[in-house]
Order: structure tokens, then sequence, then C-alpha cells
């Protein structure tokens, strides 16, 4: 004889339960792909395939990375080029007024000093002034400000470039030969080249950063960025290369003497006739600068634009193998939406017979 065991209430009661949360988890899932247009599970679907998707994301994270760091860059070396810009037109401003004064001495030759010590200042502030809390022009070191006002003295040395041009000027210029000595002074300290005092050198007393020469002969490292895989770029300007300290030669060489004292035929053409063509070498080798720093924003520019149309192709391609069809998406929601409610309504109808509902 065959006996049946029939399961009891409370198992077919767990059993219907189980498939109701079942169908409402596979809903949920169905909804969720629907309404992101994404695999809810990709590397379940894919299996192996999983490993593009991967591969996919890391190269797009750290292109996301690249992107990130190369706009801050760019509105780096943006505030770099309008500083140059604003520079340059400073020097040609102070020798625009002065040239009249550059070959006979003139009764109002004070002036020029005033304005080499007005331009002096206004290219300490162009330079000092910082971005995101750093100093753009002092190289890989940020001390504080990066060029020392005329008149203020240096922590480091306990001197100031003004005082530094007074130990070289001393009682002033006496005659053309006094001038030229005293300017190949000038250009010593400007070099960094003195050895016996070397406080006074530009980049002890005039200069706060990075020095051009880590020992002799070796450069220091520059301010560099890596803007893509494998791409290292240098960049930028320093307040100590050539450009801006042979601007501040002329412009200091000028602001330490009243040039309205120099009356010795020669001694004037000699002392402001070099510091003004010092100012016109400065202003030129700035110009070029200029230039350079368009181009590496032009490299910049180019290797993001580059980077936008590889995220969008990493976009798309992450869409391809995540996405989801929405047609079909929306057609499983609609099927265990209608499977689900056909569950309640079973569960509920056998939860209300009992053995009275026969009798």
């Amino acid at each position: 004889m065959t006996v049946i065991h029939n399961p009891s209430t409370l198992t077919t009661a767990n059993l219907r339960r189980e498939i109701a949360a079942d169908i409402d988890a596979r809903l949920n899932l169905a909804a969720n792909e629907a309404s992101t247009g994404k695999k809810a599970d990709p590397f379940r679907d894919l299996g192996s395939g999983s490993v593009e998707i991967l591969s996919l994301r890391s190269g797009s994270i750290r292109l996301d990375g690249f992107m990130t760091s190369n706009e801050l860059l760019g509105n780096r070396l943006e505030v770099m080029a309008n500083t140059l810009t604003e520079s340059r037109e400073t020097l040609q401003g102070f020798l625009e007024a002065g040239v009249s004064f550059s070959e006979t001495q003139q009764p109002i030759g004070s002036v020029l000093q005033e304005s080499a010590r007005a331009a002096y200042a206004q290219l300490a502030t162009l330079v000092n002034t910082p971005y995101q809390g750093a100093q753009l022009f002092a190289g890989t070191e940020n001390t504080g400000p990066t060029l020392q006002r005329f008149d203020e003295q240096n922590a480091g040395t306990g001197l100031s470039p003004e005082d530094v041009m007074a130990g070289i000027v001393g009682a002033g210029i006496t005659d053309a030969a006094d001038a030229a000595a005293k300017a190949a002074d000038v250009a010593t300290v400007f070099d960094s080249a003195n050895t016996v005092a070397p406080d006074t050198n530009f980049e002890a007393t005039f200069f706060n950063g990075t020095p051009l020469e880590a020992a002799p002969g070796v450069p220091s490292p520059r301010q560099t960025a890596l803007i893509d895989n494998g791409m290292m770029v240098e960049y930028g300007i320093q307040a100590n290369d050539p450009a801006f300290r042979t601007a501040l030669q002329g412009l200091a060489s000028i602001a330490a003497v009243d040039p309205s004292t120099i009356t010795v035929p020669g001694a004037y053409e000699a002392w402001v006739g070099t510091a003004m063509a010092a100012v016109g070498d400065g202003l030129q080798m700035l110009e070029a600068a200029e230039t350079r720093l368009g181009g590496e924003q032009a490299l910049l520019s180019q290797t993001v634009e580059n980077q936008q149309v590889r995220a969008t192709l990493y976009e798309r391609q992450l869409g391809v193998l995540e996405g989801v069809d929405p047609y079909e998406a929306a057609n499983r929601v609609t099927l265990l939406s209608t499977q689900l409610e056909a569950t309640y309504a079973i569960n509920a109808r056998l939860s209300r017979l009992t053995f009275l509902s026969f009798m």
C-alpha cells in the first residue's frame, strides 16, 4: 500500500513565502536595471568577460585623475601667464617713461629713480601674489615671499636689497670708470657669484626660492607635472631666471642712485644707460618666457582634449558591457510584477481556506 505524505501547512506556507520573496528580489533587480540602464551585477552576467570591465574602470579612474590634476595645472599656468603679461607691461611702461633720460642727464633725473623703485615694487607684488597658498615663481620651494621688497630686510641675511645696492654704490658714481666698475659688481651680485660676501647675492637676499643650481654645475630640479601616462613635463618660470633677474638688476641700479646726482660727463651714460639696457634685455627675455609658457599651455590643452576623447570612449565601452536593453528590462519588470501579484493573490486565497470551507 502506498502512503502519501502531504506537506504540513507550515511547510507549504514557508514555500509560498520563499517563492514570493524570490520574485520580489528579481523584480527589484529588474526595476533597478530599468531605472539606471545598467546591469545590477555585470560581473555575474559577463563571467570571464568581467575582466575587461575591471580594466576599463581602472583606466577610466586613472584618466579622471589626470584630467582633474590637469585642470588645476591649466589654471596655475593661466595665472602665471597673466602675471608675466602684467610684469612685461610694467617694464614696458618704465622704459617708455624713462627712455629720454638714458643717455643725457636731465634736471628731473630723480623722477627716474622713483619710477624704478615703483616698478621694482610692482614686480615684487605681482611675483609674490600666491595661488592656492603657493608661490608661483619660487620654483619647487615655498618659503615665503618669492622676491624681497627693495627696502625690506631678508630674515636670512639681515640685509635688504637696498642695503646690498648701497654697499656697492657707496657715496655715489664719481666717473665713467667708477660707474663701469660698480656695474660689474652689481652684475656679480645678480649672478649670485659673489663668493667674498655671499649674503649679498641675489639668491641670498633678493630671492627666496629654489636656487638655479643645487651645486656648482648641477641644475636644481624644476617644477614638473605628470599630465598623462609616461608624459612628464617641465613648466613655469622662476623669479631668479635670467628674464626677471636681468630686469631687476637694471631697476635696482637706478633705484639705488638718484640719476640727477651723476654730474660727471660719461658717468651718467655708463650707469643709467647700462641699467636701462638691462631692463630692456629683461623685457625681451620675459617676452620669450611668455612664448615658452604659451607652448606649455598649448601642449596641456591638446593633452586634455585627447583625454576627453578617451574618456568618452571609456564611457561608451563600459556602457556596452554594463548596459541593459531598456525595453527588455521594462518587460521583465512587467512580467515579474504580474507574477508577484498573482503569487500574493494565491497566497491570500490559500491562507483563508479552512476545513470548514468545505463542510
